[in-house]
């Protein structure tokens, strides 16, 4: 299905003069989407580039205990996939990827991915009309088009800390952690920094396990229950025979995103928040409980889900420790009050740079513009897909699209990113290009209606900010708003080229 070196996986895959119709950055959900949409509208001359052994995409690459879906997997999937036998309301880690290469295979695109081929660069000619990539191992593949489906998961965060690379013990992030096993921290005393959303499912998973367990938490979050409901076979059974099941409870469920995204409706929140009161009390001890009260609002923070987090903090083996990191020493971490805390292992939930998208990749435009400048004080496109300046180029979930189901808004804009392909295909077009204007007028009307959600303007916002503060990761409108909004007859708003002439 893949292969593992840096070699075509299938035919299609010429590296060298050929110019590919189409180069798909990366074979996670995204990618995958996009080759199905593209394979579906008779384009075939594809190829996806992946930096991994193996397809998946972030479900491939991360590793860490715990690991599993928060959106229910009927919304949590392709719309052309239904039939897939879930075991439960919420898929885990090796259930999601079994998914997403299930997907390749069924709908013809395994064959057209090349794994171990991270893409160090890609380069607009504009004489030639081409993109010219060149992955880490230096082979050089040229495209017509290209789709960027790195999502936003891509360069993990190390915290400041002094003297964190000097840690005797054993240090992992969990972006990095090496394979299925944690067998390894049996009897340790282990130290998790974070409180989001990696961190609310390894300190429930490891705690049994390790010998102590100590929680270094900065700023309390709000963490809803999460009703991981497992499958009977029955009930399996039923939901394979019948697809109207499947259909009625995604459609349900698109709905109920949809109102969650409403972060200005008061009585909603007032719902959410008891509902995240009564999770809470969870927590035996009182003192211990006052620590965790959330001080931001709902929306402030990435969504969080878990029945089992709260729970962990009863057990004898469990530590909350709320006093701020200063440094660390040898084998110790060391806090503001200056308790030291021995440690074996350091696991680091922190999270990813997620406002980097594609700039991960050394992208330049036309005349020479990269794209990591010019996103310098923060990533913006045109409808979080096309950035002018930079022809032939699309992007999936990039700046200001993530909320709701990320596998449900990557089809919507891998239909949208498809359709201006096939026209660049069928026209024979040299390029197309957003236009300057219209990026410029989207992002202010964008822009306008971010500032107007009250949750994403507190300091505390940082997930979803650039360096110089900009919210660069939310979308203000809703799933259903804004699949509506990529529907919409667009092609005003970019500059058609032929080869002999600009329409």
């Amino acid at each position: 299905m893949t292969s593992s070196d840096p070699t075509p996986a299938g035919s299609a895959a010429v590296p060298g003069t050929h110019v590919h119709d189409v180069i798909v950055i990366g074979a996670g959900p995204g990618g995958v989407c996009a080759a199905v949409l593209l394979r579906q509208r008779g384009i075939h001359d594809v190829v996806v580039l992946e930096r991994s052994g193996g397809i998946g995409g972030t479900w491939y690459n991360n590793r860490y205990p715990g690991l599993a879906c928060d959106v229910p997997t009927d919304l949590y999937s392709y719309s052309f996939f239904q039939d897939f036998d879930w075991s439960r309301q919420f898929a885990r880690r090796h259930e999601m990827c079994a998914y997403v290469q299930e997907a390749a295979v069924r709908f013809g695109v395994a064959d057209r991915v090349v794994c171990n081929a991270g893409v160090e660069s890609a380069n607009w000619d504009d004489a030639d009309s081409q993109w010219t990539l060149r992955t880490t191992s230096g082979v050089v593949y040229r495209a017509r088009t290209v789709i960027g489906a790195v999502g936003m998961f891509n360069e993990p965060v190390r915290p400041d800390i002094p003297g964190l690379d000097s840690f005797e013990g054993t240090v992992l992030h969990t972006a990095e952690w090496p394979d299925d096993d944690y067998s390894f921290l049996e009897g340790k005393v282990v130290g998790v920094i974070g409180a989001a959303a990696s961190a609310i499912q390894v300190v429930p998973t490891i705690a049994p396990l390790v010998a102590e367990l100590e929680v270094f938490h900065r700023t309390p979050q709000w963490v809803f229950p999460k009703d991981d409901m497992v499958f009977s076979d029955e009930a399996r059974a039923e939901r394979q025979a019948d697809p109207s099941i499947v259909a009625a409870l995604r459609k349900e469920s698109t709905e109920f995103v949809d109102t969650l995204c409403d972060f200005n409706n008061d009585e909603l929140m007032a719902g959410l928040r008891e509902k995240a009161m009564e999770n809470l009390a969870g927590v035996a001890d009182e003192e211990i409980r006052a620590r965790f009260m959330p001080v931001l609002p709902i929306g402030a923070q990435r969504t969080l889900l878990s029945s089992e987090y709260y729970p962990t903090f009863n057990r004898e083996n469990v530590y909350l420790v709320t006093d701020p990191i200063v440094g660390i020493h040898r084998n110790r971490v060391v806090t503001e009050s200056g308790v030291p805390h021995p440690l074996d292992v350091l696991i680091l939930a922190t999270g990813y740079a997620a406002h980097k998208f594609l700039s991960v990749v050394d992208v330049v435009g036309r005349d020479g513009l990269r794209l990591r400048e010019q996103w310098s004080d923060g990533a913006y496109a045109y409808k979080g897909m096309a950035v002018d300046g930079f022809p032939n180029l699309f992007m999936l979930y990039g700046p200001n699209t993530n909320g709701g189901s990320i596998i449900d808004k990557l089809e919507t804009q891998s239909r949208y990113v498809v359709d201006k392909i096939a026209y660049i295909l069928q026209e024979d077009l040299a390029s197309l290009e957003v236009r300057s204007d219209a990026v410029a007028t989207y992002n202010a009307q964008l822009q306008q209606d971010l500032a107007g959600i009250r949750a994403w303007q507190v300091e505390g916002s940082r997930y979803f900010r650039a360096p110089s503060g900009r919210v660069v990761t939310q979308c203000p409108y809703n799933p259903t708003e804004y699949d509506a909004l990529t529907r919409l007859d667009d092609s005003a708003d970019y500059t058609a080229t032929t080869r002999t002439a600009t329409l």
